[in-house]
């Protein structure tokens, strides 16, 4: 396998490339596989993965071409990639932009992770999880840990070589309910960037209080008409939504339904929204200190009481525009609201539990979805139910929405535990 040096030394010595990258990610992780309770294997695995790309200025307009790297191929093999590369380089007709240049660094992304033995974290964890496990008529059905350490490096023809170390830990939990005549399960998904077994340990006792629900909800007798209330999973689809319509790229190729100045809640009756893009947040496992292309991420404040104030996005997309880069910000923060989890309860609601996908569309103006499982609260009682829909317009819906004052952080999203919204169609 050529090591990173002589990769770099073969690619500078090309004088028909106008620019390089590499993007190198080696990653080591820890992982333990469990059906119910008992362990079926454990592992290290190593993987490093490489991305090159080259950048062919020609006829005005600049081309550029990526490929992978795997570990079989010699130099002769290297060569003959990056001949091909150059070839299809000069088949993109790109408007010129310039790559970042000239910063160094080797940066650690604060994690206890980090100071944690793999196999003692995977193991923490698992027992976090069997530990929530005590539930009637319901299991861990298979569960998956994976402990891993990121080392990315970026490195450039204009003099970027940056390093980020990153710890994170991925769990993947399959709760299922067994009745007499059937079962159902759930699949759960956590991206982890602190090692929070108590958090663990809840989550997954409610998810399995869930999934026993799910097996006795029914479709309701009668329409039902009431607010709805979305809990994290479905918030991070809702806001990375917004969020991705203000990104340089859509907004240089016409695609964006908002510019800076536009108001996202016309008429709020509700909470007025604060979204901005960060690339680091506290907890998330989406935090990062620079983008792929070796850009420092740039907290951006996209939305200010629901109305844009700017915009963010890559150095290439930023230039065209004359903007200032941010870099690729992954993570999404929304500032809470006033009102406490408990009183968002208290009317008669539909709070959503499991949808088979959450569906926003700003051009369109819609949100809706299937719903798998909720809770429908009457004002007295709380039952499960499944089978129906709800869709309404996404403009009506922020105008009437209500968040949590209660925070959390769930993948890329950090920001209300739950948010209320009226006005939308169940059936």
């Amino acid at each position: 396998m050529l090591d990173t040096q002589t990769i770099l030394q073969i690619i500078a010595a090309r004088q028909d490339f106008s620019d390089f990258k590499l993007v190198e990610t080696d990653k080591q992780s820890y992982e333990m596989f469990f059906v119910h309770s008992k362990v079926e294997t454990v592992r290290k695995a190593h993987s490093l993965d490489r991305q090159i790309t080259v950048y062919v200025n020609h006829d005005g307009k600049r081309g550029s071409n990526s490929f992978d790297l795997n570990a079989s191929v010699d130099e002769d093999r290297l060569k003959a990639m990056l001949d091909r590369a150059k070839e299809q380089a000069e088949l993109i007709f790109d408007e010129p932009y310039v790559l970042p240049n000239d910063e160094t660094c080797n940066v650690v992304i604060d994690s206890d992770l980090a100071d944690a033995e793999p196999m003692d974290a995977a193991a923490k964890l698992a027992d976090a999880v069997f530990e929530a496990n005590s539930h009637s008529d319901c299991d861990i059905n298979a569960l998956e840990i994976f402990v891993v350490k990121s080392v990315l490096r970026v490195v450039n023809s204009r003099g970027i070589d940056k390093t980020q170390t990153k710890y994170t830990a991925h769990v993947e939990a399959i709760p299922t309910a067994n009745g007499e005549d059937d079962s159902v399960e759930l699949f759960e998904n956590y991206d982890l960037a602190s090692l929070d077994a108590d958090w663990l340990r809840d989550e997954i006792s409610a998810r399995l209080d869930d999934v026993k629900a799910r097996l006795s909800a029914k479709k309701p007798e009668e329409a039902l008409s009431c607010p709805i209330v979305l809990n994290a999973n479905e918030l991070s689809e809702l806001f990375t939504a917004i969020v991705n319509d203000l990104n340089y790229a859509n907004q240089y190729m016409h695609v964006n339904l908002h510019s800076v100045g536009d108001a996202i809640q016309d008429n709020p009756k509700g909470d007025r929204l604060c979204i901005s893009a960060r690339g680091s947040v506290k907890g998330s496992a989406s935090s990062n200190s620079f983008d792929l292309d070796g850009t420092n991420l740039t907290d951006r404040e996209l939305v200010h009481d629901g109305r844009v104030v700017a915009g963010f996005g890559s150095s290439r997309f930023a230039g065209y525009l004359g903007k200032t880069p941010t870099g690729a910000l992954g993570c999404v923060d929304v500032r809470v609201g006033t009102t406490p989890c408990e009183e968002l309860l208290k009317a008669p609601h539909l709070e959503l539990v499991y949808l088979s996908g959450l569906q926003v569309e700003l051009l369109n103006d819609y949100i809706g979805g299937e719903i798998r499982l909720a809770y429908y609260f009457d004002g007295e009682k709380r039952t499960p139910v499944t089978g129906i829909a709800f869709s309404g317009k996404l403009s009506e819906a922020l105008n009437t929405v209500t968040l949590s004052e209660e925070r959390t952080v769930r993948g890329n999203y950090a920001g209300p535990c739950k948010a209320k919204i009226e006005g939308v169609r169940i059936f």
